[in-house]
């Protein structure tokens, strides 16, 4: 969405008047954040644990990317002063494995570096299942791309349970067997609605979390950030995807405020 690179431009341009020429380190691979207009310089890392996916999306040279887990990447602290994740954090396991790489950004991200995420989050009263598939079904959903978060987040029991992606397919898979012929009710191209078969009996889980757990983990457990700005965009539901910029602490400020805080 336009209005979801327009903020993190901001916070980049914003960065770089202030501080030069960044050293910028990407979480997947989306081509959009590589072709903002970066100055001259920058240096650009993006990671990525699907090598299909580098193939099919990665816009830059081959010496910028690397295949392998955002969890094991080795990078020297304070190494980098730009991280992105475009929507991509629901993808770990809840509490754990988002708090190790909240952890991993706080170690490798300069003094005032920023930590930009685009999240998805789940309302705060959750849906009924079967209202998202009423509304789909009338035609209120635009596209698979709004379907398929906002199904798995009324399925999902709390965050850290997560939500099994078989279970998303399995209950549109109940309510409209035919997916082609659904399709053509609601005006969708039908290959959009047969990309959904990749759920079928998946066993990957998402792990949706609301922006208080994300300002939980990042600025408190592990912590190292503040929160600079939520961005809530103005297009549909869209307060289930927000993008938030976290600003690196000092270092200096961050060991004075957890020594304050021992017994």
């Amino acid at each position: 969405m336009a209005q979801d690179i327009r903020f993190c431009l901001d916070a980049v341009q914003d960065w770089i008047r202030r501080r030069g020429v960044p050293r910028v380190l990407l979480l997947g691979v989306t081509p959009e954040l590589y072709r903002l207009p970066w100055p001259k310089g920058t240096d650009f890392l993006a990671i990525d644990r699907s090598q299909a996916m580098i193939d099919t999306a990665w816009p830059g040279p081959k010496d910028a990317v690397q295949c392998t887990d955002w969890l094991t990447v080795a990078l020297p602290d304070a190494s980098r002063d730009l991280a992105f994740c475009d929507g991509g954090l629901h993808l770990l396991p809840y509490p754990e494995q988002q708090q190790r790489l909240a952890g991993l950004l706080s170690d490798v991200l300069s003094d005032q570096g920023l930590c930009i995420l685009r999240l998805y989050v789940p309302p705060p009263q959750r849906e009924p299942p079967q209202a998202v598939l009423d509304d789909l079904l009338e035609g209120s959903i635009p596209n698979l791309n709004f379907l398929k978060p906002r199904l798995a987040m009324s399925l999902m029991d709390d965050a850290a349970q997560g939500v099994e992606l078989g279970e998303v397919w399995q209950a549109l898979h109940n309510v409209a067997p035919d997916l082609t012929e659904l399709a053509s009710k609601i005006g969708w191209p039908p290959e959009s609605m047969l990309a959904i078969q990749a759920y079928r009996g998946s066993r990957v889980r998402y792990y949706f979390v609301t922006v208080d757990q994300v300002r939980d983990m990042f600025c408190r457990s592990p912590g190292g950030f503040e929160v600079r700005r939520l961005c809530v965009p103005s297009y549909e539901s869209g307060e289930q995807y927000p993008t938030i910029v976290l600003q690196r602490c000092p270092r200096e400020a961050r060991g004075r405020e957890q020594a304050s805080m021992r017994p």
